[in-house]
């Protein structure tokens, strides 16, 4: 049932980011309010999937393995609940009271949250492969992810060197084009490292809740390379689509783990019901 709820909103949100009606019928403004339906719908989705990550974690004691990872999960999502919140806040000041100039700062408080979220996140996959390798060295495990840590920002930063040695990201400090890239390739990772973990686990639930993380990766990959200037030989045609289909992959994401999450709150209950002894 809320699969196919879910599968409603994601339709009329593609529609809406397509056809942009207010954009139609209110030039020059509809455009702006049409971004604000589809960005409210995201609110929503995000929330959806914090909220439920929170009720996940409840379902554990504090003293419980499981309450870490799934409360940390929650301050990542949380972060990213603000993040896309203040995106209203931004496009207010820097596109709607602008108009038609739209230049947001390239350091703002939503990469503030973004990267925090991803913080989080990192430490609920921590907690998760601890829990998984407890019978080896917490030493070991700590070392893995301090290194997987290296990893993505060296990497991070080649791409930042390449993509200036390419030209791309024209106009924008190193900095920008550092943190541009840095997302997509979090992302990356961290869904990589949760298919890992649902390959563990043999018991889709538990991984599922990340795999939205890559749908947001090739979201982000998208946007970036729009963003470094990747895009400027396409047709406006082909450039619609790919974004329609970042759009879609982002909403998408959200959905998938607060789906992820019901599916797993639901195999709790009946695994709590089984465990109950029969009335009489």
């Amino acid at each position: 049932m809320w699969a196919i709820t879910a599968g409603i909103i994601l339709a009329f949100y593609g529609l809406w980011y397509w056809v942009q009606p207010l954009a139609l019928i209110s030039p020059p403004f509809g455009e702006y309010w049409d971004d604000k339906v589809v960005d409210f719908i995201i609110l929503l989705a995000s929330i959806s999937a914090a909220a439920l990550s929170r009720k996940m974690a409840r379902n554990f004691a504090p003293s419980e393995p499981p309450y870490r990872i799934w409360v940390l999960f929650f301050w990542g999502m949380y972060f990213w609940v603000v993040g896309e919140a203040l995106g209203f806040v931004y496009d207010h000041f820097y596109w709607y009271l602008t108009f038609p100039d739209y230049i947001v700062p390239e350091f703002t408080l939503m990469d503030v949250c973004w990267t925090l979220g991803y913080f989080f996140l990192g430490l609920s996959l921590y907690q998760q492969f601890r829990l998984i390798y407890s019978s080896r060295n917490k030493n070991q495990t700590l070392y893995y992810y301090l290194s997987f840590v290296a990893v993505v920002l060296l990497i991070a930063y080649g791409l930042t060197e390449l993509g200036g040695a390419l030209g791309l990201g024209e106009g924008v400090s190193h900095g920008g084009v550092f943190l541009a890239i840095i997302y997509p390739v979090f992302d990356l990772f961290q869904g990589a490292a949760a298919l890992w973990l649902f390959f563990l686990f043999r018991r889709g639930w538990l991984g599922r809740p990340w795999w939205g993380l890559l749908l947001f990766a090739f979201a982000d990959a998208i946007s970036t390379i729009d963003w470094l200037g990747g895009f400027e030989t396409i047709s406006d045609q082909a450039y619609n689509y790919w974004y329609l289909l970042s759009a879609l992959a982002y909403l998408t994401g959200y959905m998938i783990i607060a789906l992820a999450f019901m599916a797993a709150d639901d195999h709790l209950a009946l695994a709590l019901q089984s465990d109950r002894p029969a009335s009489t």
